[in-house]
């Protein structure tokens, strides 16, 4: 069946890849097909086409499109941004202005206070002579 020459090195093939199939299963947990994809999937990535359209005008317009597209995104990106700072600062002025107010409105309370204070005081010493 086999020619004599031939039949030690097919079963030294044989032997060398069972070794590597055990080899593989018990320390790296591959099964024999998971390694059978591998190799096939290396022997495959080495065969490749490549196909390429002379550029015509609609090709172009596509490129263009796509790079103002680009553009337009990162211009929108940019304004969000700003925007979103200067919400922040008008927040931090918000609070900065509603707490001078309430400053002022504490004060203004204090001031009629004083001033209810000092009347009485003076109401109090003009009854007494």
């Amino acid at each position: 069946m086999f020619n004599k020459k031939l039949r030690i090195p097919i079963y030294f093939v044989f032997s060398v890849l069972v070794l590597t199939f055990c080899f593989s299963w018990i320390f790296y947990g591959a099964s024999p097909p998971d390694i059978m994809k591998y190799l096939l999937a290396q022997v495959g990535s080495g065969v490749g086409m490549s196909v390429s359209v002379p550029e015509n005008p609609f090709n172009t317009l596509a490129q263009q499109l796509k790079e103002k597209e680009d553009e337009l995104e990162k211009r929108e990106e940019s304004i969000i941004a700003t925007l979103e700072k200067r919400e922040r600062d008008s927040r931090i002025i918000y609070n900065l202005i509603l707490g001078l107010m309430t400053v002022l409105f504490s004060l203004l309370l204090l001031n009629f206070y004083f001033d209810y204070q000092n009347r009485k005081y003076k109401n109090d010493s003009l009854q007494r002579y």
